[in-house]
Order: structure tokens, then sequence, then C-alpha cells
């Protein structure tokens, strides 16, 4: 169990009706009629640290993804189709009106449910410029948007502290090109001139542009913290004093301060330049206040974070043959251990031991997910002492986990079984299998977006109106974040992919109190090697996963011959690329795992 999870038990000391009372008391003494509460932190982190959990203290909630509107008498909270099932086991419907953020947005919610005037508080470093702005337009006049101070962090009782450890420098020999450069490019890109300032507020593009790593998100080496890069330097502003404990060879590239010198820092500014859409609101008010000059614009960095080059490539490629390693030995001792020794904890807790044998082995890149039988089907099951459930030789196995290593982040899953499957269970994953394997061997012209290839792996589902309600892929970073923007393979991203992109091809397929079956690959976007036709350029995946499938759960019949020689294929170089690393004992299994089905 990860770090965060066992400060989540200890968070629990009042009850959430308790807690409650505590936040509707302090709404009555600000005369405020409802408050919002996001997930996210100040740093927008999809995975946030126990620190800024609010989400979780008020609610209950868990998981990465939602939304609750507090008012004086009643709640509503709203996540999406990934956590159906699990926000119904976590939340206290007593206390909370389950909504899907999907069907319906908080503040769509809010114009349809409010039918008198109100006040709604919120917390300006939580919710950023675009958001607030666009919300004040499309809200009622009834509805009145109210920044304050954090109503939670007035009332949570034995709030964690944050953690402050050190920063470090991931060297340039891994990341491919040093920070200076990195730096010199960026100023460039926005002709910053002598007074500009770009504000930077995503841990992930301040680490990628100075190529530091950190402690401070679960599961993620991030350092938390604000930039302003100038036309000559970079400073970083971060809650821990930094500076005397910095890497020398940090200091040339940038200067480290306190984050008490940001506002003051920004307001000797001659001309500001932010993203809307992840600044915290409470900038513009700043920016308005002192009368600076501002300018709107995209972040450069999010798309070159995003396109990996070669040295990152490389390092990817070799963090994933050291987890395929892991993961073989995992399977390995999966299918030979007896039946009653295997419960969901154990497989999460004999995986991570595995993965520690690597020296370059950080930490897990997310929780692992291992849920058996019903379990299965909830889509970020994660597993406790009171849900742990015992493996049986009939249900199927799913375990989606992921590596920090310092060469690069994995995301795997595989769906496995014990004994003999079902007709119904080997239909299932042969129709996963397949969607894998579809965008697995595509082949498209230049200029598709994620959006474009997600149906395509869907449709062997819908073809028996099944579906599943979660993106078929995400970007990852490279020993960074595991789910990384902008691009990614689900129905709303519009991002063209390009070369050197990082994506997961993830389908499934989940019926809720049976099962759930995923299969789950990392890939990277290249050129179609026998170059243009038509004066167009293809693109094309190039798998970096290295882990056998489940033979006993697939279908032949179902499958074409070329589905059946991608399966052999993929099965003959994940044994050539991972029997260097293996023990012979290891090496024969892995050759008969890998035999074609």
């Amino acid at each position: 169990m990860s770090t965060h999870k066992k400060h989540r038990d200890s968070q629990q000391k009042l009850s959430i009706k308790e807690k409650l009372v505590l936040l509707r008391k302090k709404m009555k003494e600000l005369k405020i009629d409802a408050f919002l509460v996001p997930h996210n932190d100040m740093y927008f982190n999809e995975i946030t640290a126990p620190y800024y959990n609010r989400l979780e203290w008020v609610t209950g909630f868990t998981g990465s993804a939602g939304f609750a509107i507090i008012f004086k008498k009643s709640a509503v909270i709203f996540t999406d189709g990934r956590y159906s099932i699990q926000i119904q086991r976590e939340v206290n419907p007593s206390f909370f009106k389950i909504e899907n953020i999907t069907k319906i947005s908080p503040f769509s919610w809010l114009n349809e449910n409010i039918k008198k005037n109100i006040t709604v508080g919120f917390d300006p470093w939580l919710h950023s410029i675009n958001e607030v702005e666009t919300q004040r337009q499309a809200l009622k006049k009834l509805i009145t948007l109210k920044g304050v101070k954090n109503l939670i962090d007035q009332v949570w009782l034995g709030k964690p502290f944050e953690n402050l450890a050190k920063p470090f420098l991931r060297p340039s020999q891994l990341s491919g090109k040093s920070s200076s450069k990195k730096i010199t490019q960026i100023q460039h890109e926005l002709n910053l001139n002598i007074g500009d300032g770009f504000v930077l507020t995503c841990p992930d593009s301040i680490c990628w542009l100075t190529n530091i790593r950190g402690h401070d998100v679960p599961n993620s080496p991030l350092m938390n913290g604000y930039a302003i890069v100038h036309y000559d330097h970079v400073c970083i502003y971060s809650t821990k004093d930094m500076y005397k404990n910095s890497p020398i060879e940090l200091r040339k590239n940038v200067i480290l301060k306190h984050f008490n010198d940001f506002f003051t820092d920004v307001k000797k500014l001659t001309k500001i330049l932010f993203e809307p859409k992840t600044t915290p609101f409470i900038l513009n008010k700043k920016i308005a206040a002192a009368g600076i000059k501002s300018e709107r614009v995209s972040n450069p960095i999010s798309l070159l974070n995003a396109i990996k080059n070669p040295t990152e490539l490389k390092g990817s490629i070799r963090s994933h043959e050291k987890d395929g390693v892991a993961l073989v030995r995992f399977i390995k001792w999966f299918k030979s251990a007896k039946i009653n020794q295997l419960d969901e904890i154990s497989l999460v807790t004999k995986l991570e031991k595995l993965r520690k044998i690597e020296p370059s082995f950080y930490y897990n890149s997310f929780d692992t997910i291992s849920a058996t039988g019903s379990n299965g089907a909830i889509t970020h099951y994660r597993v406790s002492l009171k849900s742990n459930k015992q493996v049986n030789s009939s249900d199927l196995t799913l375990v989606d986990s992921g590596g920090q290593y310092l060469e690069g982040t994995t995301d795997v899953t595989r769906t496995f079984i014990k004994g003999r499957p079902s007709d119904e269970q080997k239909f299932l994953y042969t129709k996963v299998l397949q969607g894998l394997i579809c965008l697995s061997k595509l082949r498209w012209p230049t200029g598709l977006t994620g959006r474009e290839l997600d149906p395509l792996a869907r449709h062997f589902l819908w073809e028996y109106c099944l579906d599943y309600d979660h993106g078929t892929g995400h970007g990852v970073g490279v020993f960074s974040n595991v789910h990384q923007g902008p691009q990614g393979i689900t129905k709303l991203n519009n991002v063209p992919l390009k070369p050197g992109m990082i994506l997961s091809i993830e389908p499934g397929i989940y019926l809720e109190g049976k099962l759930g079956i995923r299969l789950e690959n990392l890939a990277f976007v290249k050129k179609h090697k026998s170059g243009s036709r038509q004066n167009r350029e293809y693109l094309e995946f190039e798998t970096l996963t290295l882990v056998p499938f489940e033979k006993n759960l697939i279908e032949k019949k179902l499958l074409s011959t070329d589905e059946l020689n991608w399966i052999n294929a993929y099965h003959q170089n994940v044994y050539k690329r991972l029997s260097p690393y293996l023990l012979d004992s290891e090496k024969s299994w892995l050759r008969e795992v890998c035999k074609r089905p």
C-alpha cells in the first residue's frame, strides 16, 4: 500500500456527517450558500498529495476525478464513468446526490437546479481563469461566484503535512537535452523581452523545462511549484527551502525562491504571459489589481514534453524491458502459486517486490489495480483490507500496474485466469484483444487525432452492443506523470498525433457484479518506414510493453490470420528482448508461454 494511502486512513477521525457540519458552520459565518470542492490542487495535478485531498476528506471518495458542491442542507458529487461503481461504494447517498459528470457538468447542474439567488464560494487557487470566466458567463444571474479562502482548510482537523523532501536533478544523458537549451528554446518561442515573464503553474512543465524531479506528488517524481520564465533566466517558487540543498548545476540555470516571493515578483513584471486554462484564477485578480499588461498564450512546453526525443524514447524502451522482466516473473509466480495463497493484496505486494529488484526502479507509477472477479468491473479499483478478495480459479483477475524507473515510466494491464475459462470469458477477452491489435498494427495519415482512432478499438465490442466508459488511451511521460497530455485516444481528444508521442492502448469490457477485462500496452508514434505515398506521410505505433498475453483466454477461431500473426510476432519479440535477463527456468517458462496460440 502506498504512503499516501496510509495518510488517508489517518485522516478519517471525524465522520463525513461531522465534517459537513463543520463546513456548513463556516459557510454560515461567511454568508455563503454553497461551496465548490474540486479534486485538483493549486497545481492542477491529477493525483494529489494527502495535504491537498480535500474532496476525499469531505466526501470519502478516493477517485482521481471528482467535483462536489456543498449546500446548506444538501450536497452533490460528480465523477465520470470510470468511477461509477466505486463512488457508490465510497460515498453515502444520504449526504451526497451522485451525478455523472459526462452527462451533466457541475455548473450546468447549478443552472438546472437553482431557482433562487445564491452565493457560491470557491477557492481561486483551485479553479483556472478559463473555468471561472466561462462559468460566470454561463451561470444564471441568480448565481453569484465568490472567491474565498478555502473553507475546508479552515475546518480540516489533523491535516497532513506537506512533503518537504529535496528535489533532485535528472542528468542530461537521460533527458536528452540540457535545461539551459530547453529554457532558451522557450524564451525564443515566446519572444520574451526585458520585463516580460511567462508564468508556469504545472509541475510537469516546470520539471521538464529544468530537468528537476521531486517527491511531492504521489507516484510521480515531480516537484510542486510555480515558475516565471524571464527573457534571460527562470525563477522557481516552492514552499520548501530548496536553494541551500539544490545541486550546483541546477543553480546555473534557474533562481530558486520561496513561494512567498511569487506575487511580489509578478508585480515587478512589465508584461505577464500565461495560459488561462492551467493558471489559477487568483493570478488574474492579482494582475488586475496591479495593472500589469498581460497576454494569454498556449503553454508551448505541453507539446514539447509530449514529443519525446530519441534519448527519452531509448530510455522508455529500456524501462519497459526492465518492467517486462518483473511482469514475467510475476505471471510465472501467479500461475504456479497455490490458489489459497492468492488474494488481491498479495498480488500487489508481490509485483512491487519484483519491480524493486531493479536498482533504477523508484516506485509504482500509480496505485496498482489488483481486481479479481466482480471487483474487476470497477475500472479504477483500489484494494483495501476491507475489500480484499481471494482469487478463485474460475474468476478473471485484472492487474493494472506501472513503474517509475529513472529511464522511463511504464503502465501495463493484463487479465489472467488460474483455472479453465468459460466460453464467455474467452469471447470477451478476445474481443478486447482485437481492439488492442487493431490500433497496434494501424497505419494512418499524418494529422489524425486520437478522437479518430478511438472507435477503431471499440468497434469489436460495438458489434455486440458492448462498450467501455473510459478512453482507449492516454499520453504517458518519461520519469514523469503516467497520465500526460495533451494527446490521448478518446472520444473528445482533438490533438493530432505526432512522432515521438507515447500513448497507452487499453480497451476493456466491464460487467458489473461479474467481471472486468482490460488489456493495455504502451506504444510510441513513429513515421511509417516505407515513407510517403500520394505525397502524404503516414504514421504507425511501435509497441513498448513486453508482457505476454493469457493464451488460455484467446479464442483462436474469432481471430483472423493477420491477428494471429500479430500475436505470434509480439510474443516472439517479448521472448527475444527479455530472455537475456532471465534465469534458465524463467526462459523455459517464457518460451512455452510465447509459443503460437
